[in-house]
């Protein structure tokens, strides 16, 4: 199994014993109206996701922070001739929602991907465009918003390689001051 630990985070892949757990969050009002999708999903859908993400061009994390199991993470649909890969990430636990969990797990994750899967050369998130905090959140990250998007109401919005390395070296910085043990990522 694989697991990713930097700053406060762990994140871990996403396991059949946790698709009820975040089949919960996922349908939880604060989650869904934050989703493009927002039809209510039941354990047969949940089983049937599970099948078609469950493989090497899908990285499905469940966030543990503070050792608690509080949201998920995503790097999707990974085409590997091309560079690409898509990232999502929502926080279920709502005490959890204003923590530094998706911030750690965010950092962790386009680490992973930039850095130690070295075919990846750009991310994309694909965000609704009346998801102010999620807009900000993103660019924070570094992402930008493609050209002609502005009109859609689901938004994509672009992040390069060479541009994490420089938001990236920056916000690695800011979470190790808050982070008082090692920044290193374990695999």
């Amino acid at each position: 199994m694989l697991i990713l630990e930097q700053f406060d985070v762990r994140l871990i892949r996403l396991c059949e014993t946790d698709l009820e757990l975040i089949r919960s969050w996922r349908n939880a009002a604060h989650v869904v109206n934050q989703m493009i999708y927002r039809e209510y999903i039941t354990p047969e859908m949940q089983q049937a996701w599970f099948q078609t993400i469950n493989n090497k061009y899908n990285y499905y994390f469940v966030i543990e922070f503070e050792g608690k199991k509080v949201g998920l993470i995503n790097a999707k649909n990974f085409e590997p001739e091309i560079g690409f890969g898509e990232g999502g990430i929502f926080i279920g636990e709502r005490d959890f929602e204003h923590s530094f969990a998706a911030v750690y797990a965010s950092l962790t994750l386009l680490n992973f991907v930039f850095h130690m899967m070295t075919s990846i050369e750009f991310s994309r998130v694909r965000i609704l465009k009346d998801n102010v905090r999620a807009i900000q959140y993103n660019k924070m990250l570094g992402y930008e918003l493609l050209t002609n998007q502005e009109a859609t109401d689901n938004q994509l919005y672009v992040l390069t390689k060479e541009r994490f390395k420089k938001v990236g070296l920056k916000l690695n910085k800011a979470a190790s001051l808050f982070f008082a043990g090692s920044n290193l990522m374990k695999l």
